[in-house]
């Protein structure tokens, strides 16, 4: 069976929104078969050492990366290929967090595409301006003069009905912005049981309570780390997608195995 690699994981250093620890992603992984994983936690690298430990124990290859917010309100997730690409997102992140408020992080376009050198984009997710009603032309021109061949449309599925709309819009601008699809899932948690520990954090950062959250807690545990056996069958219909999850991976080869101190 062909394997996958999850390029969308959020630990629980993404406050009140991950449900797993780090290493305990990276462990599911290994328990899957899985060759990599990408963390990429919300505007923050904070999980990535304790995921970087637990990888080299288990031969697991761990992708350093993170979903930015920009001042739009917007998302996209970039992903480290080298030394160079690590110290921009360093950089960018570090930016969002100054000029924001405790907890929050926001950076421009403009930015995110000056730090483009050494990092892969995967535009998508409910977040992003790509699933969106309003075409995101300027947007996308920049993104692909800055990222190049490094620009991918993300197409995450999670058995949603508002999902098939979303994903309509993506793939029509894919097609119009000439971008490659990647197959995802927004990973939050390593297993289905940890569905209702998300709930939690979910009312918590919504200060809400259970019976009254809604729609803002999620319907099913579609959220979780998936076999690549379960990946494949909710990607059954487009291959290609899926198996471009393995060639991104390829080309994030930075590891922090790669950094020493460096003494004045």
């Amino acid at each position: 069976m062909s394997t996958y690699v999850p390029l969308w994981c959020k630990s629980n250093f993404s406050f009140l929104e991950g449900a797993s620890h780090p290493d305990e992603l990276v462990e599911t992984a290994a328990q899957f078969g899985l060759p990599a994983l990408a963390l990429t936690d919300r505007d923050g690298l904070y999980g990535i050492v304790i995921a970087h430990r637990r990888a080299l124990e288990l031969g697991v290859r761990l992708i350093v990366g993170a979903e930015v917010t920009v001042e739009d309100g917007s998302t996209i997730v970039l992903l480290a290929t080298d030394r160079s690409g690590y110290r921009n997102l360093c950089r960018l992140l570090t930016r969002g967090r100054l000029r924001a408020a405790k907890g929050h992080s926001q950076v421009s376009w403009r930015e995110v595409c000056e730090h483009a050198p050494g990092l892969i984009a995967l535009w998508g997710g409910r977040r992003s301006l790509l699933v969106g009603p309003v075409e995101p032309l300027h947007v996308a021109e920049s993104l692909r003069e800055a990222f190049g061949e490094r620009l991918y449309a993300m197409v995450a599925r999670h058995r949603l009905d508002e999902e098939t709309a979303e994903e309509a819009r993506l793939r029509a601008r894919a097609r119009r912005y000439r971008l490659p699809l990647v197959a995802a899932v927004e990973v939050l948690y390593h297993c289905p049981a940890r569905q209702p520990l998300q709930d939690v954090l979910t009312c918590i950062r919504h200060g809400t309570r259970l019976g009254a959250a809604g729609r803002l807690t999620r319907p099913n545990a579609e959220h979780a780390l998936k076999p690549p056996h379960a990946f494949a069958e909710l990607f059954a219909d487009d291959f290609e997608a899926v198996a471009r999850t393995n060639e991104v991976a390829e080309q994030c080869r930075f590891s922090l195995a790669e950094l020493r101190y460096r003494y004045p």
